[in-house]
């Protein structure tokens, strides 16, 4: 059996209804695979702009990563909680810690519009501390953590206060003698003063115009008005406990002072309770209880960090070195000739500013006396220190021993006559006394240098050759003022007191009279140290003690944090970061 082909059309003889078919559906085609090409697109967009608000990695420590949606989150707490301190603080404005809020609050706007990165810095640090923290010996419970979050949305009662002082005054000194302490008899007058202000207060008088008359406060010229202010105040926090549970418009007092009397007037109470603001910004901005929860045990973590460096990294009892120091100023940026220069002024009226008024006599006798105390400055073991202390009418320099520091000699900031014997004299040269507007002067230049850094250096090289001279050489070149006038001693130096580059020199000097190499210091200056002691275990004084704890704080930290291996994303990164 045959089959016969159906019959074929050619092109032109094809009905036209086949070709608008077929034409209809090379469009519909054309439709369905650009709606799919547009779906695809938009997929992909909306899928790069999910993965970079939400999945985007923008910090690892170790390992452990945290992407844009938990640094949303905090940024969020941060946002909020230092949104609720700038309302808290605004609400605390009308009195005489104005100025103070007023900054604190400029301080916080600032923070707000970093929290991005610091947000960053606070994830990848709190994430060392939690890996560190078991070796350590550091741990947090989450009974701590409940207690920092209800510290922190609480709000303490505030009392608004306004304030009479009545001064205990000592009597005047005498010429030449200490300002003397208050006695009980001044104290006494002062109590009947404030007996006086309290009288007429109860008698009808307007507080703040009592205040204005006679209180010795601050805040008198604003009728005593202090503001609101808690208990634990840095300033008034005392005030706060001495009005107890008073009522408004209640006057208290007199109480008793380190300063005298004073009288308390309580303008309004403010309840403490809970820090609505906070709790109602960190709900609008979505912030999660988790969220919140883990940011106060990262704080709450720091802190138990600060509280170990304190309690167990820094002992009252440490290793610590007893050393002498020269400190050379950076100068210019490139180098120039530059000489040191001393002088002592002897002034026809002495310590006055205005010399024009001087008689002849009197110019006289300044220089008779110049001529005379040039004597006592030429010999080889003339005290410049005691000697300008005493004899000098300069005030800038008198207790630097006549120091003025390098100076450019083409190119002085002194007058003509004072700037052209500088020019004329040579190294260890004294001049004879050079009258200029402000009396007569006793000019020597001391050294010369072409550089700061050659200029420590050639020191390390002398100091080295004969380590005795480091007194008499720290007292004629170091510019630091305080040390320089007690042949450079700068006292004992324990861990974590001093820049982390000058306690490296100082503990790598082990035997007593050792000199170090020149430490120079970024923020500008070298240091050359000398050892004159070294004990292992010495008790530290409360106060150096106070200090490390508070100062060497973040440098122990950032020693803790250095190991970890950690990456941020430079976008998302804090000027802070460590």
């Amino acid at each position: 059996m045959s089959f016969r082909n159906r019959p074929v059309l050619d092109r032109k003889h094809r009905p036209r209804w086949q070709d608008e078919l077929r034409t209809q559906r090379l469009i519909v085609a054309g439709f369905a695979i650009a709606i799919a090409m547009a779906l695809g697109i938009f997929g992909a967009t909306a899928w790069s702009s999910f993965w970079d608000a939400n999945l985007r990695p923008v910090a690892s420590v170790g390992g452990t990563e945290f992407d844009r949606e938990q640094l949303a989150a905090r940024e969020r707490v941060l946002t909020a909680e230092r949104s609720a301190q700038f309302a808290d603080l605004q609400s605390q404005l009308g009195g005489a810690r104005d100025q103070i809020i007023q900054q604190q609050m400029q301080q916080l706007s600032a923070s707000i519009t970093s929290a991005t990165g610091d947000a960053t810095n606070s994830l990848v640090e709190g994430q060392v501390l939690e890996s560190r923290a078991g070796e350590l010996g550091i741990t947090v419970s989450e009974q701590q953590v409940d207690a920092e979050i209800a510290k922190r949305r609480a709000r303490p009662l505030r009392v608004g206060l306004s304030v009479i002082l009545l001064e205990a005054k000592a009597a005047a000194p005498a010429a030449g003698q200490p300002t003397a302490k208050p006695t009980e008899a001044d104290f006494k007058r002062a109590q009947q003063a404030a007996e006086a202000a309290l009288k007429r207060v109860k008698a009808g008088e307007d507080f703040a115009a009592v205040a204005r008359e006679v209180s010795a406060d601050a805040t008198a010229q604003t009728g005593g008005k202090i503001g609101l202010v808690a208990d634990g105040d840095a300033t008034y926090g005392e005030y706060v406990k001495d009005v107890g549970a008073a009522a408004k418009d209640a006057v208290v007092g007199p109480v008793r002072t380190d300063l005298g009397y004073v009288l308390l007037k309580v303008d309004e109470r403010v309840p403490g309770g809970t820090d609505d603001t906070l709790v109602k910004l960190l709900t609008s901005s979505g912030v999660a209880g988790d969220a919140y929860r883990g940011y106060i045990r990262d704080e709450v973590l720091r802190q138990a960090y600060r509280d170990h460096f304190a309690n167990k990294v820094v002992a009252a009892t440490q290793a610590q070195r007893r050393v002498a120091q020269i400190f050379v100023a950076a100068g210019p940026a490139a180098p120039v000739r530059e000489v040191r220069v001393r002088h002592i002024l002897i002034q026809p009226l002495p310590d006055q500013q205005d010399q024009s008024t001087a008689t002849d006599q009197q110019w006289a006798a300044a220089l008779k006396k110049a001529t005379a105390l040039r004597t006592t400055l030429a010999a080889p073991d003339a005290d410049w220190f005691a000697i300008a202390a005493e004899e000098s009418s300069d005030p800038g320099s008198k207790d630097r021993g006549g120091d003025l520091g390098w100076q450019d000699p083409t190119s002085t900031q002194f007058v003509p006559e004072f700037g052209d014997a500088i020019k004329k004299l040579k190294v260890g040269e004294l001049s004879e006394p050079v009258r200029t507007q402000f009396g007569y002067h006793l000019i020597e230049v001391s050294a010369e240098r072409n550089s700061p850094g050659q200029e420590a250096a050639d020191l390390v090289i002398q100091l080295r050759k004969d380590p005795g001279s480091f007194g008499k050489v720290a007292r004629q070149v170091s510019e630091d003022a305080a040390s320089a006038a007690k042949d450079g001693e700068l006292g004992w130096v324990a861990h974590y007191e001093l820049d982390p580059a000058l306690e490296a020199a100082i503990f790598a000097l082990d035997k007593v009279g050792d000199i170090s190499d020149p430490v120079a210091l970024p923020a500008g200056g070298t240091y050359i140290f000398k050892l004159l002691e070294v004990s292992d275990s010495r008790a530290v004084p409360e106060g150096r003690l106070k200090t490390i704890r508070s100062s060497g704080f973040d440098r122990w930290l950032t020693e803790i944090k250095r190991p970890a291996k950690i990456w941020i994303d430079p976008q998302f990164a804090s000027s802070t970061t460590g």
